[in-house]
């Protein structure tokens, strides 16, 4: 399994650059959609071991560690983005808030009904049998019949929580941003009492609003800390060990997660700053940054499949199908779910580049 890992090192590092003055262009959707690319890898990565045995030796202990420094960790940067670019959106797109209701949670909500769809019937295929009630629960993600659940869930709540917010302010994007925080706060409260330990469903949460304070704040960051390498270096190594020191207590919180939240937004922090200097960015990963949904929503249904069929014994085998066959399913997905967002008028037709 230890292949995975060098496989993922080397598409990071094909093509990775480097900046003494920093790069202007550090949140462009191309940069931002290659670290989401990372991230993607590495969830579907983690995943994979819910469905394999995997023994402590060199080949296989590597992975495990590196999964479990990550855990939770590994959605930070999806939910700092999506907030990020939300408030964009409102700051720049005249008619921005109005359309959140039905280009982000309607969109997301069709697109999730249909992968919930395919996995029911994948369960069906294989002999499961799932009650009216769970499919009907799980289509509004809050059971599941096989599929992740939780992140659909909280970023939907997180959409209407910021409609909410910004729905009478027009164009009062601090005011929005504080509010936006507050309900945000008010909904990780809210789902921590009622989901209490399964803790995944609420410990990233303000690492949406954490995305809008930034986009609030990038631009004295750009002028003041981004060509400034002294001070880029020592915000950075702030970060850094501020996160380091936080991960290496975790141990001693694990029972209440106290530690978690404040953890997983310096993370946020912390990759960004590298960002700024480090450019991670090729054409392998922009391709699953843009498909974060597919590969993140369907992933299990060849793991499903596949386990079914005991294919799951050889451990590197099963993980090397199941990648192979969540590309193929995510790109299938993603462009089947663009024709349907045209079609449905909750995204336009891209204008084709005249030669």
């Amino acid at each position: 399994m230890i292949l995975f890992l060098v496989m993922l090192a080397f598409i990071c590092l094909f093509g990775i650059k480097f900046s003494q003055n920093g790069f202007e262009d550090y949140m462009s959707p191309q940069k931002t959609g290659s670290i989401k690319g990372i991230f993607v890898i590495i969830v579907l990565l983690s995943h994979l071991r819910q469905y394999i045995t995997l023994d402590s030796s060199a080949f296989c202990q590597p992975y495990k560690d590196f999964m479990n420094f990550f855990g939770q960790l590994m959605v930070v940067m999806f939910l700092f983005y999506s907030g990020y670019g939300v408030l964009l959106g409102i700051m720049k797109k005249d008619g921005y808030v109005k359309s959140i209701p039905a280009k982000r949670v309607l969109k997301v909500f069709i697109h999730f009904d249909i992968a919930v769809l395919l996995f029911w019937i994948t369960g069906r295929l294989l002999g499961k049998d799932y009650s009216v009630k769970r499919l009907l629960l799980s289509l509004i993600g809050l059971d599941g019949v096989g599929n992740s659940v939780w992140f659909i869930f909280v970023i939907i709540v997180l959409y209407l929580v910021t409609f909410a917010a910004f729905i009478f302010l027009k164009k009062k994007v601090l005011l929005g941003t504080v509010i936006t925080t507050v309900l945000s706060c008010g909904a990780l409260l809210a789902i921590r009492a009622w989901k209490g330990s399964e803790y995944w469903w609420y410990d990233t949460i303000l690492c949406y609003p954490l995305g809008m304070w930034y986009a609030l704040a990038k631009p004295y960051i750009d002028k003041n800390i981004l060509p400034d390498f002294n001070k880029w270096f020592a915000c950075t190594a702030a970060a850094g060990t501020l996160f380091f020191a936080m991960k290496s207590l975790m141990p001693e919180f694990t029972g209440t997660r106290k530690l978690f939240i404040p953890m997983a937004l310096v993370f946020a922090v912390f990759i960004v700053l590298l960002s700024m200097r480090i450019s991670v960015c090729n054409g392998i990963l922009q391709w699953f940054g843009k498909r974060v949904f597919g590969i993140y929503i369907l992933q299990r249904i060849p793991m499903i499949v596949l386990s079914h069929f005991g294919m799951n014994k050889n451990a590197f085998l099963f993980s090397v199908a199941c990648f192979a066959l969540t590309i193929v399913i995510a790109e299938i997905f993603e462009r089947a779910m663009d024709k349907l967002d045209i079609l449905l008028h909750l995204s336009k037709k891209p204008v084709k580049k005249s030669s």
